[in-house]
């Protein structure tokens, strides 16, 4: 094999690079033109959001992902690449659970008041929600800094599932 080929195939392994984290976040959602967020799939009608003045439905601006706080950092959402309902295992709890919170994140993170609703992280979505929406997007923690690809989970809690960059 020639060296050159095989490097670029290397090259292009790791630009496909991928961890998996199941951690919490907290996600603020916008209009998509309000907030500069490029909308590269179609969206379900449910993503399209009340016009303010006469109440009606509104697809062309959608309610996306706008900014998301992870580990202290804000992460500024510059586009949509995906958005898919994900089933639950309902019959695995490691799957109702949502993303599991142990003890140590627990004391880190305090109250939950670092998330700024001041809600409990506990367990993760209920047993009763079987369906979760998985939003990919394009963000960084700044406009002028690099960008990767986070799924972005939304339960009844919100929290980061994968990050490729």
């Amino acid at each position: 094999m020639d060296l050159a080929v095989c490097g670029q195939a290397v090259m292009e392994e790791v630009q496909l690079m991928s961890r998996s984290y199941h951690e919490p976040v907290e996600v603020r959602l916008g209009r998509a033109a309000e907030h500069g967020v490029r909308v590269e799939t179609a969206l379900p009608a449910g993503v399209a959001g009340l016009s303010e003045g006469t109440g009606a439905l509104v697809s062309e601006d959608p309610q996306v992902p706008a900014v998301f706080l992870w580990r202290g950092r804000l992460h500024l959402v510059q586009a949509v690449l995906g958005q898919w309902s994900l089933r639950v295992a309902w019959w695995r709890p490691e799957d109702r659970g949502g993303p599991m919170t142990t003890g140590r994140d627990r004391s880190e993170l305090g109250d939950g008041s670092e998330l700024g609703d001041g809600s409990d992280l506990g367990d993760g979505p209920g047993q009763e929600e079987l369906e979760r929406v998985v939003w990919r997007v394009e963000a960084g923690p700044g406009r002028l800094a690099g960008t990767g690809v986070y799924d972005l989970v939304q339960g009844e809690r919100w929290w980061l599932e994968r990050v490729a960059d």
